[in-house]
């Protein structure tokens, strides 16, 4: 086996591109046109994580797959633009791409969607085979592009942590770096059918730290708070730190039978709040990594977090490693 790099963070999953109004006086009303004073467009979902732990000046490789379209050579811009290393980004001859629209009103969000990805890219990357010329061939209601699994994805890298979504197709990839050593964090993300599937378990076990938001670990728990929400999970997955996310409430953590509470940072006014979680992720992990307390990493992570949301996009406002250690202090 041949050492290729060693990276502090591998961040999995598919990045989008999102198209940002802000500053609306309402929500959209049916066959009027409203004008707005803010638009942006950025580079979301999991490159927000990313791009702010290399702001934080963490090593980081994001594992992904983008095409030759318009969107995927701006996100492969921004990519490179945030320092984050595409070693592991597989361009393909083929449209593959997301991009949503974000409404930003009231401190709240609205979206509409689009993309001609089908899946995570693990699943896509599992049981795949070779042709007589080298090309790779899909079994039945497998996709034809796929030829990697994680062996040879990943043979010779080091990681120290994996930033993932906790999916079922996820799982050949998460067991791989699980055996590897690294560091495990899961998000959720919205997917009903996911959240509700009694198998995710099977996932979230090998996670050292759960962290999804009030909605999603509430559903999943059928609890009505985020604290106790924490503690079920706690409970299902006894070996990991559970993190909720409770955006302008902050955080809560259960870790063992110990409930830790972090209140959001303050903030003069909030603009934007797409992508927020992503960034408290990016911070969260900092602090970890950083070998602070649990208690200091939620407060990076709320750091990151609160001021993501003071601009349009999600990474837009995140601090330097500088401004996070200095807001710590003052702290």
């Amino acid at each position: 086996m041949t050492k290729k790099a060693n990276f502090d963070v591998l961040v999995i999953g598919t990045p989008c591109v999102d198209l940002v109004f802000g500053g609306m006086p309402h929500w959209p009303i049916l066959g009027q046109e409203m004008y707005v004073d803010n638009f942006c467009v950025s580079a979301g979902a999991v490159f927000n994580s990313a791009a702010t732990l290399s702001r934080l000046g963490l090593r980081v490789a994001l594992l992904t797959e983008l095409g030759n379209d318009f969107f995927s050579r701006f996100i492969l811009e921004e990519i490179e633009k945030a320092g984050i290393s595409r070693e592991l980004v597989l361009v393909r001859d083929q449209a593959l791409f997301s991009v949503s629209i974000c409404l930003a009103h009231d401190n709240e969000r609205g979206f509409v969607s689009y993309s001609t990805i089908q899946g995570e890219i693990m699943a896509r990357g599992h049981n795949m085979h070779s042709s007589a010329n080298g090309n790779s061939t899909a079994e039945e209601g497998e996709v034809e592009f796929a030829r990697y699994d994680p062996q040879s994805l990943l043979d010779g890298y080091e990681f120290d942590a994996v930033l993932s979504y906790a999916r079922l197709a996820n799982l050949p990839m998460i067991n791989f770096l699980a055996e590897r050593g690294a560091t495990l964090f899961f998000d959720t993300g919205w997917d009903a059918r996911e959240l509700s599937d009694p198998r995710l378990i099977s996932v979230l076990k090998w996670g050292d730290y759960l962290m999804p938001n009030q909605l999603e670990a509430t559903f999943m728990t059928g609890t009505e708070t985020a604290e106790a929400a924490a503690r079920a999970l706690a409970t299902l997955v006894p070996t990991a730190t559970t993190i909720v996310k409770m955006g302008a409430q902050g955080a809560v953590a259960c870790q063992g039978e110990t409930v830790t509470y972090c209140g959001a940072h303050p903030i003069p006014a909030v603009v934007d709040t797409t992508g927020a979680g992503d960034a408290f992720n990016g911070g969260f992990i900092y602090g970890i990594l950083k070998g602070y307390s649990l208690a200091e990493a939620l407060h990076c992570g709320t750091i990151c977090g609160s001021l993501s949301t003071t601009a349009l996009t999600g990474t837009a406002a995140v601090p330097t490693v500088e401004e996070l250690e200095r807001l710590l202090d003052r702290a």
